[in-house]
């Protein structure tokens, strides 16, 4: 399980799929997974207890399941080590948009 820390963000990348013409799902090799990165979408699934509080109030500008853009190639890639999953952990600064 992931618990994210200070001002970080964790967000799962939107995911896309890698198929071949015949339908048959591939899996993601190392250097496409950080290119997803260049996807900048994804959801966030985990705000550090320290987000947003060098910015005014200290309130969080988005809660955990909003649908966000975030900056292009911020952050770091990691995976989940019990679900197996892909995440962004980002600074608070390099989420840019809140999709509604």
């Amino acid at each position: 399980m992931l618990e994210v820390v200070g001002h970080r963000i964790l967000i799962k990348p939107k995911e896309l799929e890698k198929k071949t013409e015949s339908g048959i799902l591939l899996e993601y090799g190392e250097a496409e997974k950080r290119h997803r990165a260049a996807t900048m979408e994804g959801v966030i699934a985990g705000i550090g207890p320290l987000a947003w509080h060098d910015w005014g109030d200290g309130s969080n500008w988005v809660s955990v399941g909003d649908k966000v853009l975030f900056a292009q190639y911020a952050g770091k890639l990691v995976t989940d080590p019990e679900s197996k999953e892909d995440f962004f952990v980002v600074n608070d600064e390099d989420v840019q948009v809140r999709i509604t």
